[in-house]
């Protein structure tokens, strides 16, 4: 193994990444049947650590099973897993942690029940893809509403963070054919905005801070943390359903999500948002979070990004 090769944990062992590997009969792999969550780290410190296990811990509940491993056992491993890793982030720099677990290994067939129910359990870490995302702080990101609506939180509740995201990637594949450089952006079968794929959605509008309502969306770490951040600037905050009219006529709008914190969006279907990238709220917020963090995060996406 190259000194340079992150080290995964699997099952109680740590594995070369390059020899990582799970039974083709994993339920996470026959259903998509996995419970996940990504954390990243600021000052190799990892941010809102608890937070992360409890969703974890309420999606495995939702679903109708006890939660497969305990938030002290994951947070033991979370912590071996970053402790194992990162001699790879240079100083300044930071890291992603993503933490899986499947409820084990199945049968052949899917729909036979398991002999010998175990859950699998996957940690493993990642350098921060600052490359994909860094020119969109002052530029802004473009975003496209799919033709794919949200599953309806009576099919799947979206507050389950999980792998099963297949209408996420074909909305994807279709923003990506109508502009290259755009999210997607999921409605509701009512019209409402929900969310983009993997990033909750803010607009502001009139010095007030609009985001969807909890009723179709997932709760993001990273959403709860501009809520927080909001109130202590003292910007109003607002939980609603949100229409692409609203978005048109905003002043200002940004996705939020665990790597890039915080990210501009210039435009909506080809609709200029707002004057300015970024605009006078979505800077503050920004500025904020690094404040709270002790990192200048944009500041440090430029530094670490490999394309210079």
């Amino acid at each position: 193994m190259v000194k340079t090769e992150r080290k995964v944990y699997i099952n109680g062992q740590m594995i070369p990444e390059s020899k990582a590997k799970i039974s083709v009969l994993d339920l996470g792999f026959l259903y998509g049947a996995t419970f996940m969550e990504a954390i990243r780290t600021f000052n190799h410190k990892l941010f809102k650590l608890d937070e992360h296990l409890s969703r974890l811990e309420r999606s495995m509940r939702y679903v109708g099973i006890k939660p497969l491993i305990s938030k002290s056992e994951m947070a033991k491993v979370i912590e071996k897993v970053l402790k194992a890793n990162i001699h790879l982030t240079k100083k300044g720099d930071d890291c992603w942690i993503c933490f899986e677990v499947t409820p084990g290994v199945g049968l052949t067939h899917p729909l036979m029940k398991q002999k010998d129910p175990r859950p699998t359990v996957i940690v493993y870490s990642s350098a921060l893809p600052y490359d994909e995302y860094v020119r969109y702080y002052t530029e802004g990101k473009h975003a496209v509403n799919s033709d794919i609506r949200h599953l309806h939180p009576q099919t799947l509740d979206p507050r389950s963070k999980n792998r099963s995201r297949m209408h996420y990637f074909i909305a994807k594949l279709e923003a990506q054919r109508k502009d290259p450089d755009a999210f997607a952006l999921l409605l509701d079968l009512n019209g409402n905005i929900t969310e983009s794929s993997g990033a909750n959605f803010f607009i502001v509008a009139n010095n007030t801070l609009y985001t969807s309502s909890t009723r179709n969306i997932m709760m993001g770490i990273s959403r709860q943390t501009v809520l927080e951040l909001a109130e202590e600037l003292k910007l109003p905050a607002v939980e609603k359903d949100i229409t692409l009219y609203d978005v048109y006529n905003a002043d200002e709008a940004f996705l939020t999500a665990t790597s890039y914190c915080i990210l501009p969006v210039s435009r909506v279907n080809h609709i200029e948002i707002g004057k300015k990238i970024s605009g006078h709220w979505t800077n503050r917020l920004l500025t904020a979070w690094s404040k709270k963090v002790g990192v200048d995060i944009v500041k440090q996406s430029r530094k670490f990004m490999k394309k210079q």
